[in-house]
């Protein structure tokens, strides 16, 4: 994406599946907008497509997209209509009966599933774009953004993909101070995880992660360093027995004249652990993973 215009996704289409593309409101100079839009996946709900990896693409000055995907038949999807956009928070601004699809704070992201796992998702299914544009330039900005779905043969996907999040709502940095926050977070039933990914905004710093609770409890796992460096797969995907999960630490420094705290703009701060993650067994049946510390 180094060679790619400002105004340009530069995302081919796939040559297995399909893309998915936004096009949205010129953001102005100085604009720190969220919006989220209803868009539609190709085909009919006959049709059934079977996803192992994902393409993100996105014109400069964007500070992240996330997809969501309205289950089938819930009352979330049975009020949605494609093309509705209102400012936002999060996807589930429209209603919370959604799966996670994916998501990116780079312009382009590339997110790929181990062997056998994957994600599952039907013609006409309904997928919520949140894109957030912070336009720090002097010229008006075309945003745009866009998903490839790589799809496979059915037979590939064994086990579906799901997302967590830990959050640790709890930071407050002082003006022109550096400060450092370290929360635990462990899982409630057997999964294996196989990607985490940090998010902070512009001002955090190093992002270390340890495993928590467990034989393998204090182990250091990875250390980000910097908000720009958000991903880790492991080598190979790692089973958290229930009651594990992962220590992380983030580090602040903030220059402004300001305090920061946790917050949606693009000009507050955030502290969060996404992760990738699967069931450990055939036939688990796992509800959503993820804590909130206050």
């Amino acid at each position: 994406m180094g060679d790619c215009p400002p105004s340009e996704l530069c995302l081919n289409s796939p040559v297995n599946g399909f893309q998915v593309e936004s096009v949205g409101d010129m953001i102005e100079p100085g604009q720190d907008v969220e919006y989220c839009e209803v868009l539609q996946l190709p085909g009919d709900p006959s049709e059934t497509y079977y996803v192992n990896r994902f393409e993100v693409g996105m014109t400069q000055h964007s500070h992240h997209l996330l997809v969501a995907a309205a289950i089938p038949d819930s009352d979330t999807e049975k009020a949605l209509a494609l093309g509705m956009k209102k400012k936002c928070v999060s996807p589930d601004t429209f209603g919370g009966e959604l799966n996670s699809v994916t998501g990116s704070q780079h312009r382009y992201n590339d997110e790929k599933f181990p062997d056998g796992v994957g994600k599952i998702f039907h013609g006409g299914q309904f997928v919520i774009f949140d894109y957030h544009y912070l336009n720090t330039s002097s010229a008006p900005v075309q945003a745009r953004a866009a998903v490839n779905f790589h799809t496979i043969d059915a037979a590939d996907v064994k086990r579906v993909a799901r997302s967590f999040g830990f959050y640790n709502f709890g930071i407050q940095i002082p003006a022109m101070s550096k400060a450092s926050f370290t929360e635990s977070c462990v899982f409630s039933h057997d999964v294996i995880v196989h990607r985490l990914t940090r998010h902070t905004h512009r001002w955090g710093t190093e992002f270390p992660i340890a495993f928590a609770g467990g034989a393998r409890d204090g182990e250091h796992v990875w250390t980000s360093p910097s908000y720009e460096e958000t991903d880790f797969n492991f080598p190979e995907p790692v089973l958290m027995p229930a009651g594990t999960g992962f220590e992380f630490t983030c580090n602040f420094d903030n220059t402004t004249s300001g305090p920061l705290k946790f917050g949606v703009k693009a000009t507050d701060e955030m502290c969060i652990l996404f992760g990738s993650w699967y069931v450990a067994n055939d036939g688990d049946e796992v509800p959503s993973q993820g804590c909130d510390v206050f």
